[in-house]
């Protein structure tokens, strides 16, 4: 490993503490914790106006449907979704983000744009296209990584 790879790869294990510590300090100290599991699926929720069923949004989160079921109670109880049954087909249980899960994702939205912002200062134009080709690159790496995992153990 030549020594830029070396240094990257210090780098991104450092990134990596440093989320999963982020992610423990905020469980630990707020009153409400909320994973990077329950924020994606309020993203994933705003997408769709009339909500989602339980199933679509476990297929998404790639979880199981009885606990898509815990993630909805848990965002439920703090008023974050609504669950209600699909017109037509009582039988789907539809889920939807309320006023309160918009601007509570309104907030992670906002966090997000700071971090970009943080990252990019400084950047030239064409060093923010690398930059962003290099994040690209890292995202295709975990998604491959994760669809290899699934593959193994179907």
């Amino acid at each position: 490993m030549d020594d830029f790879s070396q240094k990257f790869n210090r780098i991104i294990a450092e990134a990596y503490h440093n989320v999963l510590l982020m992610e423990e300090t905020k469980r630990k100290y707020s009153k409400a914790s909320f994973s990077f599991r329950d924020r994606n699926a309020i993203a994933y929720l705003l997408r769709y106006e009339n909500g989602r069923t339980v199933s679509a949004l476990a297929e998404y989160l790639k979880i199981s449907r009885p606990s898509a079921s815990l993630l909805v109670k848990k965002l439920e109880k703090h008023g974050l979704v609504r669950r209600f049954s699909e017109p037509g087909n009582e039988r789907n249980t539809m889920v939807a983000v309320t006023r309160k899960g918009r601007m509570f994702s309104a907030y992670q939205r906002q966090y997000r744009e700071l971090l970009a912002k943080r990252v990019c200062e400084g950047f030239t134009e064409s060093e923010r296209e690398v930059l962003y080709r290099g994040f690209c690159q890292l995202n295709e790496f975990f998604e491959e990584s994760i669809n290899d995992t699934l593959d193994h153990h179907k």
